[in-house]
């Protein structure tokens, strides 16, 4: 999203005395920085009371992505309800070269906003990455998995945290675009759960509220600049096109005619929809048989521990490879049936080329699959090793690569590589 706050020749509508920095989209309403505070502060108090999501009795924690919707989140209810029992709460999910770096910044706002911070750590924790579903059936849709074990690890840390109620950053825009995707295809039941209260399902578990029910993305994004509050705005490497997101650029057309658009959309799911929907009977419940957490599946098996059974088929879990390594293994191999991917600057690559190494441009991992995968396509049957100055952005490439069935390792320390390969020759 494109953000700039100048000040404009129009004076805030709100007190008529500071030059307005921001207009809000859906009202065409000019706004000076502290009014604006105060305008998202008053819409977020009016969501949680009208919803009755929490009371000061309540021990609240907050699921911190280390994104701007969350962060916002923890920032506004620490403004709004200081007495309040407030939780932070960060799962270090083992997504090499982007957990750890989330896990720096969801603690920099922890610590400016003196909220106490919890953090589990899934590698350590439960011994597995959420990088490994690369290997499984689940590999073009890791979004999925991912969401399955962490809406697990919600329910089982309140419950160890003694938290009462459950909040997350969710927004008007992620409401409506999964509203709309849920109604395209025909899965009804999973509309009520885009409520903006979920009530315990068993004694026990937390309750689950979205404060930001109403806020557009936007709004957000602003009050996370204008406060500056730490996010990180580099995007998970999983990320996929989903159809949520395909939609929410289809909404985002129609705001263009209608700035209305997505209010109007969330009045009739929530005033003539979900009435409709609401079941009539009560979800039969079990106790998981392999975790002891409670399921609705009729096989007494929760999804969650489906989705890790489909880990342990897996012998073999390695995305990366040394230098040493690298030379090790090549040395076993035909030349054509493996390639060193540089993906350096052309320029760099031309001046202190690596022998063997085929150049490929970086700008390509943000092409379309389809413009990715015909320049890989070559290589098809051979083993591939990307390499780069940053071994995050070689990862990306790995990934990706794997997702459309290439056998690809991503290469670290390029510097090493490099002089093993001099020592080498």
């Amino acid at each position: 999203m494109e953000l700039e706050f100048k000040p404009h020749k129009i004076l805030c509508k709100s007190c008529k005395k500071e030059p307005s920095v921001i207009t809000l989209s859906t009202t065409k309403t000019f706004l000076c920085a502290p009014c604006f505070n105060n305008f998202f502060e008053k819409k977020v108090k009016e969501t949680i009371e009208k919803y009755r999501m929490f009371d000061l009795k309540d021990r609240v924690g907050v699921f911190l992505s280390g994104g701007k919707d969350s962060t916002t989140l923890m920032a506004v209810l620490k403004k709004l309800y200081p007495d309040l029992h407030l939780q932070g709460i960060y799962l270090n999910l083992g997504i090499r070269y982007h957990s750890e770096m989330v896990e720096g910044v969801v603690k920099e706002l922890c610590q400016k906003l003196e909220v106490p911070l919890y953090v589990y750590n899934l590698p350590e924790r439960e011994g597995y990455f959420i990088d490994d579903f690369i290997f499984t059936s689940f590999k073009d849709k890791i979004c999925s998995a991912c969401g399955t074990i962490k809406r697990n690890l919600f329910s089982k840390i309140a419950k160890e945290l003694g938290l009462t109620v459950i909040a997350t950053g969710h927004h008007l825009d992620d409401t409506v675009s999964t509203m709309f995707t849920l109604f395209i295809q025909g899965d009804f039941s999973s509309l009520i759960k885009l409520s903006p209260v979920l009530p315990p399902l068993y004694s026990g578990q937390a309750k689950k509220v979205k404060p930001l029910y109403k806020t557009p993305e936007k709004e957000i994004l602003y009050y996370a600049k204008l406060n500056q509050l730490p996010f990180e705005t580099s995007p998970c490497p999983h990320g996929e096109l989903t159809p949520i997101k395909k939609y929410k650029k289809v909404i985002e057309e129609l705001e263009k005619v209608n700035p209305q658009i997505k209010y109007q959309l969330l009045s009739v799911f929530n005033r003539r929809l979900i009435p409709l929907l609401k079941p009539s009977e009560e979800e039969v419940l079990e106790t998981c048989l392999t975790c002891g957490e409670i399921t609705s599946s009729s096989s007494k098996i929760c999804a969650r521990c489906k989705r890790i059974s489909l880990l342990e088929k897996v012998s073999e879990k390695t995305l990366e490879v040394t230098a040493e390594e690298f030379l090790k293994q090549t040395k076993e191999l035909e030349d054509h049936n493996w390639v060193l991917l540089d993906l350096r600057e052309k320029e760099d690559f031309e001046r202190h080329p690596i022998k063997g190494a085929c150049w490929i441009p970086s700008s390509l991992i943000s092409e379309g699959e389809k413009k990715f995968y015909k320049f890989l396509k070559p290589y098809k049957k051979k083993i591939l090793f990307f390499t780069c100055y940053s071994e995050k952005l070689s990862y990306l490439f790995t990934l990706r690569a794997r997702k459309m069935g290439f056998k690809a390792y991503n290469l670290k320390d390029f510097e090493n590589l490099v002089k093993l390969k001099i020592k080498g020759d």
